[in-house]
């Protein structure tokens, strides 16, 4: 199928208005225990709550932890929770208008899987156990559970608890389901291909849709024969997609409605770097496979990231891709520079430098926060229901180099949402309204810098929105929860927090 042309003046800037979206923020509080720890995890609902869990560390390791109560938009109440041994806090949501801490726990030669659930009216605690296993009964099991990055709990319907175990030389995801209140439904052991070595085998992801659960694998059986497999849980059916040979994709996954859709980047390693877009649509209702299609960038300035591999430090991730009513898919990537050489682990959920010739290798999440990196320019795709490239574009991000501090650079952080049908993208920076070309530079301080929501149209235009200027209090986009139409973002400056929330 051939490229449609690729649209004019997608970088340009078409305008600037001061946003129309309802903004409130609540009081400005001291808060001292800023000085222990400034990092915070954060949870919102749709119809409104709001609440804070603030990890208490000593010398790095977890000793306790804080819940922080919101009534609408300001700070009412702080409750401490003991915790003991090595415990880590890998997620926090709400769910029927209870707090869900998911936790890990590692005591002597045992794993712990556990949610410490608060009611958010009374503020009543409890603990619900996930899992237990011991190293001596369930050796396989205790070694997964070392890697927290591919610990996955999706909550969407019914709480699913997956990650991937090596057993016996093979892979297997382990699944196990849970009602919403929490009470143990079923346990699965779900292998894609027991013939296969585990160095061949993948667990990307679970996902849930209309009351089924999915499992997507990456199985590579030879050097020219790839795939991914995808299996529905409830009756083991799968179906299976064939790679093209001698491709490389980084991707990740999405359903709407009754498609399940897998989107993102591919490249030839012996030709180099990524050469366009990925996607494959797969329709739940009959199993099977409706489009699968690559195609180049059009964009120049996309096409010229990837001459080459990247060398040294650059790389870049795809950390969302949305689906929109018409089923037109939108794949956010962003390029980053790693500050601190890290290995690169083929089959992580970390994204990674691809350098592994002849092998597939994937991202399906991104953690929240990765501090070896310093995130810039935007790069962002259009793809059509068959899988066609519709339009590319790249949102330049710039001088964030020059960002030193740890904690100023999460000032560059973005927010990538979905809203009325749209992308936006949150951000804070600088736009010099005297240039054609639309550059957010991010190095400018407080006087010179807003939070803006960047709108990038059906038809690729982006246009920047002004929420506001940045004051003392930073609101950090990477920190922001949104909840339908809602997004909530906690600020911080010194020793002071301030509740935001933007109605779109």
């Amino acid at each position: 199928m051939s490229l449609k042309p690729p649209f004019l003046l997608l970088f340009f800037l078409t305008f600037l208005t001061t946003s129309s979206q309802e903004i409130n923020k609540g009081n400005i509080l001291k808060d001292r225990q800023f000085l222990i720890d400034h990092s915070e995890l954060t949870a919102s609902d749709s119809i409104g709550n709001f609440v804070s869990i603030r990890p208490h560390k000593v010398n790095g390791t977890l000793r306790n932890y804080f819940v922080e109560f919101y009534d609408h938009m300001n700070f009412t109440n702080r409750v401490e929770i003991k915790t003991q041994n090595e415990t880590k806090i890998l997620d926090v949501f709400i769910l029927n208008e209870k707090a869900h801490v998911f936790i890990k726990e590692q005591k002597n030669k045992s794993i712990s899987l556990r949610c410490d659930v608060i009611n958010l009216k009374t503020q009543s605690f409890e603990q619900k156990s996930l899992l237990k296993v011991d190293k001596n009964s369930t050796l396989e099991v205790y070694r997964a559970l070392k890697n927290d990055f591919e610990i996955n709990l999706e909550y969407s319907s019914k709480i699913v608890l997956s990650f991937p175990v090596i057993e016996h030389k093979s892979l297997y995801a382990f699944v196990k389901v849970f009602s919403d209140e929490l009470e143990e439904l079923n346990e699965h052991k779900i292998f894609a291909d027991k013939n296969i070595p585990h160095r061949n085998t993948r667990f990307l992801n679970a996902s849930q849709a209309q009351n089924n659960i999915y499992l997507l694998f990456n199985i590579i059986y030879s050097k020219d024969k790839k795939t991914y497999k995808l299996i529905e849980l409830n009756n083991q059916k799968s179906i299976e997609l064939q790679i093209e040979p001698g491709i490389y994709e980084l991707i990740n996954s999405d359903i709407r409605a009754t498609d399940y859709i897998i989107s993102g980047l591919y490249s030839n390693h012996k030709e180099g770097g990524f050469k366009g877009f990925t996607h494959y649509t797969i329709d739940l209702d009959s199993f099977s496979l409706k489009s699968q299609q690559q195609t180049v960038f059009s964009n120049k300035k996309a096409s010229k990231y990837f001459k080459g591999l990247f060398r040294g430090n650059r790389g870049v991730d795809i950390k969302n891709i949305f689906i929109d009513e018409q089923l037109n898919t939108y794949v956010v990537g962003q390029f980053y520079i790693r500050e601190q050489q890290a290995p690169i682990i083929v089959g992580t959920p970390i994204a990674a430098i691809p350098v592994i010739v002849g092998v597939s290798l994937f991202i399906t999440t991104t953690p929240n926060s990765a501090d070896d990196k310093l995130y810039d320019d935007i790069l962002i795709g259009k793809i059509s229901p068959e899988g066609e490239l519709l339009w590319d574009t790249v949102l330049e991000l710039r001088q964030t180099e020059k960002i030193n501090s740890k904690y100023n650079k999460k000032d560059s952080s973005t927010y990538p949402f979905f809203n009325g049908n749209q992308l936006n993208i949150l951000m804070n920076g600088y736009i010099n309204m005297d240039k054609e070309k639309l550059i957010v530079k991010q190095d400018k301080r407080f006087s010179k810098t807003n939070l803006y929501t960047i709108k990038i149209n059906p038809d690729g235009k982006i246009i920047p929105e002004v929420l506001f200027a940045n004051s003392d209090v930073i609101f950090i986009a990477e920190t922001a929860v949104k909840s339908k139409e809602n997004i909530h973002i906690l600020g911080q400056g010194n020793m002071r927090k301030q509740l935001l929330k933007i109605k779109f």
